[in-house]
């Protein structure tokens, strides 16, 4: 048996282990649907681009978050089932620093921040109006109490005080990283509809709130507001006990790096719960390198002009509420009209088709389970952008369905690409890191020392070393020399103790 293989194989050259990747190899995005959106947003994006030189759907996801908060304090939507929902959208951007994150926020949400300044002049003359009418309620309590004799005189005597005056609302629309109780209480004291918008949207993601230990709460909590949901306060003082906030919504847009956002998008247990099938999450294609200065046009420069002043009306719209104590909000119901139901109707059943065994969807079904919802959704914040108040009394559109649709079709292209495939540890990263450094200097070997002391920084340190060369080793793409070896690797030979050979990747 062993003659007849060396007859037919004993001359066929030896097979090299290829180096496995290391990372999960991701396709690039599919391009933003620009197109399906109406003017004043298409322009609007199209302007920070020309502007900012962002990517397209960095862009968008900016411009959307806007739209959201401008949109989820007035209107509710109508779905498929008859039922009001929220127009309120959770957006997650990911892009690395110097991708220009926060130069695309500020050129979105300018308007958010002028009204916030405008908010904080009228909070100061109102608190010190409160803070007099405090006093003198209180003064009238302690009046009425000691100046009457006997129970009843004593209620009458208050109950003919009042009410207790109410603070005025904190002048804040949005919030960058509180802790889930502190959400709570933002809503408690602050406007009844906020944004959760942050450029760093790590000081978030790592924190108190998104510790192993408070996912599933924050999570729960998160979920629930996009479901629209009361938010329950509990405390332990007797004196405040529980609250309950009716009427409260919540869009959000965080953006952040590549590794925070594996451990997001990776991490099971946050997946189960659901948050992220509510997630609309876009990681566009760096554009560092390409972004040579180009003089921004006048028309450009205009659109972006009118899309500020259209924001901006629509912030100074008034809540309305359904009673003052609570601020509940009284929200409009967005009705569809007839051919926009049927087209989600259709949208709905050729998602429920997907999700089947060898379903585009099947790999994303949570995800996919809420696309109708999704599309609905930004139809809406969509059509309430370009036509306002107006909305209200036409009716969701079949255009502007059509364009919910391509919009989360987008979205789910982004989750199919990215959920699950993200989950990327200290060691894992740090390994590509090293690699990618090593083939780029164009090494054919390389001993430990020269890596402790030349190698990427982060690497360098010899725990962190030695884990990225293990993890390179087990993935093909070291092989250990026995014995020392000289190596020139700095302009003349060394011998190093330890070293590895740099397997050649096959360029099939």
């Amino acid at each position: 048996m062993t003659g007849m293989f060396d007859d037919r194989y004993g001359e066929a050259d030896v097979v090299v282990p290829q180096p496995l990747d290391i990372k999960a190899q991701l396709g690039d995005a599919a391009d933003y649907p620009l197109d399906a959106l109406p003017p004043p947003l298409r322009k609007a994006i199209e302007a920070i681009v020309a502007i900012a030189q962002v990517p397209v759907s960095l862009a968008a996801q900016s411009v959307m978050g806007a739209a959201s908060l401008a949109a989820q304090g007035h209107i509710n939507v109508e779905t498929i089932t008859g039922q009001g929902c929220p127009v309120s959208l959770f957006l997650f951007t990911i892009a690395a620093s110097g991708d220009r994150k926060s130069t695309s926020d500020r050129f979105a949400i300018l308007p958010v921040k002028e009204r916030e300044e405008y908010l904080a002049q009228w909070y100061a003359s109102a608190q010190n109006t409160y803070t007099v009418d405090d006093a003198a309620y209180k003064a009238s309590i302690q009046k009425a109490k000691t100046g009457s004799k006997g129970r009843e005189e004593i209620r009458t005597a208050m109950e003919a005080v009042g009410a207790p005056p109410r603070p005025p609302m904190q002048p804040l629309l949005t919030a960058d990283e509180p802790t889930g109780p502190g959400l709570q209480r933002l809503f408690a004291e602050a406007m009844p509809a906020l944004g959760l918008f942050s450029d760093e949207g790590a000081t978030f993601l790592g924190g108190w709130s998104m510790q192993e230990e408070q996912q599933a709460s924050t999570g729960g909590m998160l979920s629930k507001l996009w479901d629209g949901s009361p938010i329950k306060r509990i405390r332990a003082d007797k004196e405040n006990g529980t609250q309950i906030l009716y009427g409260r919504r919540l869009c959000l847009h965080l953006m952040v790096q590549p590794d925070i956002a594996g451990k997001l998008l990776g991490n099971q247990a946050v997946r189960n719960q659901g948050l992220l099938s509510r997630i609309l999450v876009a990681a566009p294609r760096s554009l560092k390198g390409s972004r040579f200065w180009k003089e921004p046009s006048e028309e450009d420069r205009e659109n972006l002009r009118q899309y500020h002043a259209r924001l901006g009306r629509l912030l100074e719209f008034e809540f309305r509420y359904r009673d003052e104590t609570s601020r509940a909000l009284d929200l409009d119901l967005v009705r569809l009209t007839a051919d926009a139901r049927a087209r989600l109707i259709a949208f709905s059943d050729h998602c429920e088709r997907q999700l089947g065994p060898g379903g585009k969807y099947e790999q994303i079904a949570d995800f996919a389970s809420k696309m109708t919802e999704n599309a609905t959704r930004l139809a809406a914040v969509v059509a309430y952008f370009a036509a306002g108040q107006g909305l209200k009394r036409d009716g969701l559109s079949l255009t502007a369905v059509n364009a919910g649709i391509a919009l989360v079709e987008f979205y789910a292209g982004e989750a199919a690409r990215l959920y699950g495939a993200a989950a990327v540890d200290d060691d894992t990263h740090n390994a590509a890191l090293l690699i990618d450094w090593i083939r780029k200097k164009g090494h054919t070997a390389v001993g430990v020392r020269y890596l402790n002391r030349r190698g990427p920084t982060q690497v360098r340190a010899a725990t962190a070393l030695k884990r990225a060369i293990e993890v390179l080793v087990e993935h093909q793409h070291l092989v250990k020399i026995k014995g020392p070896a000289v190596l020139d690797l700095e302009g003349e030979p060394k011998s190093y103790a330890e070293a590895y050979t740099v397997v050649e990747v096959d360029a099939a």
